[in-house]
């Protein structure tokens, strides 16, 4: 694998054996390569995403062998049963996501969003899942990285952590808004009392360097800033009330889910 392959080929480093994938429409996708060559994704974009995907991967010269998905969403999972089909990945998620020995499919996106998106299939194909973490421990996906279960944003989301690294994959636990972290928006979780107390517990292990679904990931000062959020109480008012006063924050989120 090439580590001088950069930005304007879709690819930005991250850490050493780290990469976020550019210009893939959705959440955040990560690459991982471990010390002893063995490489994964970390979530899967929008539905359609897998082409660009692949791309990205072919100019990083990586073959991954699995896909740990932090959570069901249509924006983490889109991709999944077609890098699963081209890629043969295994696919690694939450049993609170997985029903019947597949990912649970998500709600479609309203209208609106699909039309800001330019997306106009939001379901997310039900991908096989070949191990369902459980949610009452840590597991060990690889040596040396470890699945927390997180739950609340959804039933079987989960944090990725490698602690040699002092890396944490996060997902929609909490959000990079730019100069801060962010808790994702009340009315995108299952279960908010359950998000908070993950938020919590995700924040007193955060390592110094962390990697979230949306917004660029954040090297040296992650822990720091998962704490401080942690200490605060959420914002209040409605949730679509917060996304009004702040349509900056929106645009960006938009421009970042289309993959620009």
């Amino acid at each position: 694998m090439s580590d001088s392959v950069q930005v304007d080929a879709g690819v930005e480093p991250f850490l050493e054996g780290v990469w976020r994938l550019r210009g893939v429409a959705g959440a955040n996708v990560y690459l991982v390569r471990l010390e002893g060559g063995a490489e994964f994704l970390v979530d899967a974009g929008l539905p359609g995403a897998a082409t660009a995907i692949i791309e990205r991967l072919d100019a990083l010269d990586a073959r991954p062998s699995a896909l740990l998905l932090t959570h069901r969403h249509w924006d983490h999972a889109g991709g999944a049963a077609e890098l699963q089909e081209r890629l043969g990945l295994r696919v690694v998620a939450g049993t609170g996501d997985v029903e019947h020995g597949h990912l649970r499919g998500d709600r479609k996106p309203p209208r609106w969003l699909q039309s800001l998106l330019h997306q106009g299939n939001g379901v997310v194909a039900p991908a096989a899942v070949d191990q369902a973490v459980p949610m009452d421990r840590q597991s060990e996906l690889f040596p040396g990285v470890f699945a927390v279960p997180a739950p609340g944003h959804t039933a079987g989301s989960l944090c990725f952590v490698i602690p040699a690294r002092e890396l944490i994959f996060v997902g929609d636990v909490t959000l990079n808004s730019g100069d801060r972290l962010s808790r994702p928006i009340p009315f995108s979780n299952d279960d908010t009392t359950s998000q908070e107390a993950s938020l919590a517990a995700i924040a007193a292990l955060a390592p110094r360097h962390g990697a979230p679904g949306h917004g660029p990931p954040l090297p040296e000062v992650f822990g720091e800033w998962m704490r401080r959020l942690a200490s605060m109480p959420p914002a209040p008012g409605p949730s679509l009330l917060r996304i009004l006063r702040n349509p900056r924050a929106a645009a960006r989120f938009a421009r970042r889910m289309r993959g620009s």
